[in-house]
């Protein structure tokens, strides 16, 4: 809507707009509150310690010198 149609508007019907668009933005509010929530638990669920890399690593470091003898992903098939 241009600005020269919203000046030819009606005082009741620039209210009905403004209680419309504040409407919108409760809305659009609730909504990105919402994902905001979704993404914090995300976030929180995926985090990976910097414990879990160290042992991740460390595994890692061990497979490619071999495995352990006792793990029989690292048997060598013969």
């Amino acid at each position: 809507m241009t600005d020269k149609e919203l000046r030819k508007l009606k005082r009741s019907e620039l209210l009905e707009i403004l209680f419309y668009l504040q409407k919108e933005i409760e809305k659009i509010q609730q909504e990105n509150e919402n994902l905001r929530k979704q993404m914090d638990s995300i976030s929180a669920a995926s985090a990976i310690s910097n414990e879990d890399i160290a042992r991740i690593a460390k595994a890692v470091k061990y497979e490619l010198k071999g495995g352990a003898p006792n793990n029989p992903s690292s048997k060598k098939k013969k």
